[in-house]
């Protein structure tokens, strides 16, 4: 893959295109005040909100893939090839649940995962085998560790992606936006034992994992790479946007990685991508509000005051 060089002008006026899948309904609607799992006072609520974030979704899941046993998860067991964003949309009503949702909406989203993630099992092949995992290992998505892995591509890339479009974190906010999501791994059955006590330690493991080769890509990794990097369109007026997309999400990843997924990338497009993340930055107070404000923070504020706000086509109106 050679990533596209695009103005980080171009980008904010390609994020404003109209898209076929960019106004889904919300995934939460209960009008109980019940805060969830964090609320108004937390940090995932202020680092969740950022609607730019959605620039590393393909870093978390080309995280997740560069192990073995979950790209060949989603090879036996998932419509990824035909049905990406589907799949990715699924992901992001469970985010949106458990971040923003009641703990009843929180609780039903991740059951209704764990349930499909029961059935997942089967073998590695030797074709797919790398790094530190072997051929004819078993797998199982709901083993301890693998589900330890995931958690920690989504929190990793979450907190990569806020401090370099955004910014403003502490290093106290950033080990509370860890401890925080404890919740979350603990309703996907995440064993408490294998959590980190700050950010520091979970940005370890991560580290670890790339370096000694758990987190190595393979063939089967680099398959499901190629679906999640050049996805089939329903509309030619979506590739420009999303080859941008793509390369912003590429631009984070360990370069360890952009090598193991074969990812062309030279130093112009390193610089290029540092001038998307600091025009970001700057001028972010100044882009429309749909791109600082995600709506369904908007729709868990009002839900949370008692004064939710007329819903429609999935965005609150009279939102400022």
């Amino acid at each position: 893959m050679a990533p596209p060089f695009l103005s980080p002008q171009a980008l904010i006026a390609l994020l404003g295109v109209p898209l076929p899948f960019s106004e889904p309904p919300l995934p939460i609607s209960a009008t109980d005040p019940d805060p969830g799992l964090f609320g108004p006072g937390s940090i995932t609520w202020r680092v969740l909100r950022e609607p730019l974030l959605i620039l590393a979704g393909a870093r978390a899941l080309l995280l997740q893939a560069a192990h073995a046993h979950v790209a060949q998860g989603a090879i036996d067991h998932s419509a990824f090839a035909e049905d990406p964003f589907g799949r990715l949309m699924r992901t992001f009503d469970w985010a949106g649940a458990v971040a923003f949702g009641t703990t009843a909406e929180a609780r039903d989203a991740s059951a209704r995962v764990n349930r499909l993630h029961r059935k997942v099992t089967g073998t590695l092949p030797r074709k797919h085998a790398g790094g530190k995992v072997k051929a004819g290992s078993r797998y199982s998505a709901m083993d301890g560790d693998l589900l330890l892995w995931v958690h920690a591509t989504f929190v990793d890339s979450l907190l990569v992606a806020h401090d370099r479009l955004v910014g403003g974190l502490t290093q106290g906010e950033r080990d509370r936006f860890v401890k925080e999501w404890e919740a979350v791994a603990r309703l996907m059955g995440v064993p408490e034992r294998l959590l980190w006590r700050d950010h520091a330690t979970m940005k370890a493991y991560v580290d670890y994992q790339v370096a000694k080769g758990f987190a190595r890509p393979t063939a089967g990794s680099r398959a499901v790479a190629k679906t999640i990097l050049h996805p089939p369109l329903p509309s030619p007026v979506m590739r420009p946007l999303m080859e941008m997309v793509t390369f912003t999400s590429v631009g984070f990843l360990p370069p360890e990685l952009r090598q193991g997924y074969r990812i062309f990338w030279t130093p112009a497009h390193e610089a290029a991508h540092r001038s998307i993340e600091v025009m970001l930055r700057t001028t972010r107070r100044r882009l429309p509000y749909r791109l600082r404000v995600a709506p369904i923070y908007d729709f868990a504020m009002a839900r949370t005051r008692g004064d939710l706000l007329e819903v429609g086509r999935g965005r609150l109106k009279g939102a400022a």
